[in-house]
């Protein structure tokens, strides 16, 4: 009885996988796999206050997408941002004590109007102290937003800028209830929906 069962289920999958196979155009290309970006190249040593003091200073830079373009983010932190070999992001990666930072400047798609720029320390234990990341920014006037539910770590600083635009400065964290470590800031602009 079980074996007849499980012939059945079986014929009913082969029908399945054959009725999606169908749908697939003759000659289609298989998705390819999406295996990260390029390396950037290698960039100075820093230390963490070097790197805590590169975020609070596009922080306080970042005020139009032009603002964000790959030039003038490597001015602000003073360091240089060469292509990947793809041409798909700019930016540098070194040492910071006993693990790696990379900051990274790209366009997260085609028809984004500015820059994202990115720092991520590696391995997953490295980290910069949370106070210091955002203690500075409070002050500055950015609000803060904790997610309230969930397993989203990113703790999130916003602040209006120029012509309708809100800097988001985006920190993921060791753990969302009293963080000490972040890892991971993202700083995007982005253009606020009208009221009217």
């Amino acid at each position: 009885m079980q074996d007849a069962v499980s012939a059945k289920i079986q014929r009913e999958q082969d029908k399945a996988a054959a009725i999606s196979d169908s749908f697939v155009p003759e000659g289609a290309a298989v998705p390819t796999v999406w295996n990260g970006f390029p390396a950037l190249k290698s960039g100075p040593e820093l230390s963490s206050a070097e790197i805590v003091g590169q975020v609070h200073a596009l922080a306080m830079t970042l005020r139009t997408y032009a603002d964000a373009q790959p030039e003038d983010v490597a001015r602000v932190l003073g360091i240089a941002m060469p292509p990947d070999a793809e041409g798909r992001r700019r930016g540098v990666s070194g040492k910071v004590g006993s693990g790696a930072y990379e900051w990274a400047v790209w366009k997260r798609s085609p028809s984004a109007a500015g820059h994202s720029v990115e720092l991520v320390l590696t391995p997953a234990d490295a980290c910069l102290s949370f106070d210091a990341l955002s203690k500075p920014l409070l002050e500055d006037g950015f609000r803060m937003y904790v997610p309230t539910y969930g397993d989203d770590r990113r703790i999130t600083f916003d602040r209006a800028v120029d012509s309708g635009l809100t800097l988001y400065v985006a920190v993921t964290v060791d753990r969302r209830e009293a963080p000490t470590c972040g890892r991971i800031v993202m700083l995007e602009l982005e253009l606020e929906p009208s009221d009217e």
